[in-house]
C-alpha cells in the first residue's frame, strides 16, 4: 500500500517542507508494473481518491510507489475570484406583489386614450417576489471566461465554500454555462443550507415556492424564507412579508395578513432592501394593513428610487400624476414615468405615452406617445394595446390602418380590457353595415 496526503498548491509551492499543512493520510493499492517490476500507483485511484488534483509532489514527477514514504497529492487553491452575481430569485419567473390594477375609464369615447387614473387594487395572482429585483449588469465576458468562471465556481463548490456552491446551484438551476438541472440545484443549495448559508436557504424557499425540481409547495417555502429571515437576509424577510401578503403558506389557517405584512417589510426596508421598501411605500399608498399616509408612501417610494428601482420611479410618477400626497405636478410626473420607462416597466411606458398624447407636462406629440405605447404593447400591457389600436383607428401619430388596430384590439381583449372588447364589436358592426350596402 502506499501512503498519499493532500496539500494545496500553496504550500507545494512553498520552499519549507515543515510548515506544510497536514492533511489526513490515506493507502492507495500498489500495482506491479510488467516493464520495469516496480510497483506504482495509478492516476485512477489518485483522482478517484481526490477531487482538483493538479501533481504528484515528487521530483520529477513519477507515480512510481515509494515504500516509507507519504506522496503529497497538489490539489488547487480555494480560488479567490469574484462570483458573478447571479440572478437568484430574480430569474425565477416570479414577479411582485403588486397593488396596481389595469387603468381604465369609464363612459370615455372611442377616441379617448387610456388614462392611469383610478386607484390600485389589490391583485392576488402575483407571486411574492418582486420585479425589480434587478442584478446589476455584468461586464461583457467571451466563452473563455465563462467556462473559466464555471471551472472556478465547481472548485470552490467542491472546497466546500458556501458562496461558490449557491454560486453553482445557480448556475444549475438557470442552465448557465451547465445543462439545467434543478435537483443538483438543490443539492449544492442544501449543502450551504446545512451551514445556515442564508441564502441557500432562501434559494431553496423559491424552488419550492415555484415548484423547480420538486413538488410546489408554499408551506415549505415559506419555512424556508423564514430560516433565511432570521439571520437578518434581506430577501428572505421581504419574501415571508410577501406570502403574508397573499396569504400563502402560512403556519396558521387563514387568508392575508397586511398587519403582519407590513412589518416584514419594515425589517427588509430598513437593511435598505428596495423592493420591501416599495411593498412598504404601497400598503401605505392603499391603507393596507397600516394607515393610508400618501406622504410616507412617497418616501419610501423615493428611498426605492434612490437605487433605480423602476417599479417605485413609477409609483412617485403616479402620485405626482394624481396628485396624492403631493402637489399635483405634470411635469414632475413624465419625468419619473420616463426614468421607469427607459427600464423597460411596462405600465410606466404605457402612462409616458397618456402624457405625450395630451400634452400633459410635455409638449404634445403623437409620435412619441405610439412609441411609447407600442414598447408597452410588447410586453403585454393592455392599456397600451388599447391605446394602440386607438392610434391605428383613428390615424392619431400614424396613419389610418384598420388591420393594425383590429389586431392591437384583440390582444388587449383576450387580455382582458373590456372597452377592447367593446371597440371589436363596433368595427365589426360597422364592417358588417359596409358589406350590407354592397
Amino acid at each position: 500500500m502506499q501512503a498519499i496526503r493532500l496539500v494545496t498548491k500553496a504550500d507545494n509551492d512553498n520552499e519549507d517542507p515543515s510548515s506544510t499543512t497536514a492533511s489526513e493520510v490515506i493507502h492507495l493499492a500498489v500495482h506491479p508494473d510488467p516493464a520495469s517490476d516496480m510497483g506504482v500507483i495509478l492516476w485512477d485511484d489518485i483522482t478517484n481518491a481526490f477531487d482538483d488534483v493538479l501533481q504528484v509532489r515528487l521530483n520529477p514527477l513519477r507515480i512510481a510507489a515509494v515504500p516509507g514514504v507519504t506522496l503529497d497529492v497538489v490539489i488547487r487553491d480555494k480560488a479567490e475570484l469574484p462570483l458573478e452575481p447571479l440572478l437568484g430569485g430574480e430569474v425565477d419567473g416570479s414577479t411582485p406583489p403588486n397593488y396596481d390594477s389595469t387603468i381604465t375609464t369609464s363612459g370615455r369615447s372611442s377616441e379617448t386614450v387610456k388614462d392611469d387614473k383610478s386607484p390600485p387594487t389589490a391583485n392576488n395572482n402575483t407571486s411574492p417576489t418582486s420585479q425589480s429585483e434587478e442584478p446589476p449588469c455584468a461586464p461583457h465576458k467571451t466563452a473563455s471566461d465563462a467556462a473559466k468562471n464555471v471551472a472556478k465556481t465547481m472548485m470552490n463548490a467542491r472546497l466546500g465554500d458556501s458562496k461558490s456552491l449557491v454560486a453553482l446551484g445557480n448556475m444549475y438551476r438557470d442552465g448557465r454555462g451547465v445543462r439545467q438541472d434543478y435537483k443538483a440545484a438543490m443539492e449544492r443549495y442544501e449543502k450551504a443550507a446545512n451551514v445556515k448559508y442564508a441564502e441557500a436557504q432562501f434559494n431553496i424557499g423559491n424552488l419550492y415556492y415555484h415548484g423547480q425540481g420538486v413538488t410546489c409547495d408554499y408551506h415549505t417555502a415559506f419555512e424556508w424564507y423564514t430560516l433565511a429571515a432570521e439571520q437578518g437576509y434581506a430577501r428572505g424577510i421581504y419574501h415571508v412579508g410577501s406570502l403574508y401578503s397573499w396569504g400563502r403558506g402560512l403556519p396558521y389557517p387563514g387568508d392575508q395578513d397586511f398587519t403582519i405584512a407590513a412589518k416584514y417589510y419594515l425589517q427588509a426596508a430598513e437593511l435598505g432592501y428596495a423592493p420591501a421598501q416599495c411593498s412598504l411605500g404601497q400598503l401605505h399608498q392603499l391603507g393596507f394593513g397600516v394607515k393610508q399616509d400618501y406622504s410616507l408612501a412617497m418616501e419610501w417610494y423615493l428611498m426605492a428610487s434612490d437605487q433605480g428601482h423602476a417599479d417605485s420611479q413609477y409609483k412617485v410618477g403616479y402620485l405626482y400624476h394624481q396628485g396624492f400626497g403631493v402637489a399635483q405636478d405634470h411635469s414632475q410626473a413624465v419625468e419619473w414615468y420616463r426614468r421607469a420607462a427607459e427600464k423597460g416597466h411596462a405600465t410606466a411606458q404605457a402612462s409616458a405615452g397618456v402624457m405625450y398624447q395630451h400634452g400633459q407636462g410635455v409638449p404634445q406629440d403623437e409620435a412619441l406617445a405610439l412609441n411609447w405605447y407600442r414598447k408597452a404593447a410588447v410586453q403585454g400591457n393592455a392599456n397600451a394595446q388599447f391605446n394602440l389600436g386607438l392610434t391605428y383607428e383613428h390615424g392619431m401619430g400614424a396613419p389610418l390602418n384598420r388591420e393594425e388596430a383590429v389586431k392591437w384590439y384583440k390582444k388587449a381583449a383576450d387580455g382582458g380590457d373590456a372597452d377592447a372588447k367593446e371597440r371589436l364589436e363596433e368595427l365589426e358592426h360597422q364592417g358588417d353595415e359596409v358589406e350590407s350596402k354592397k
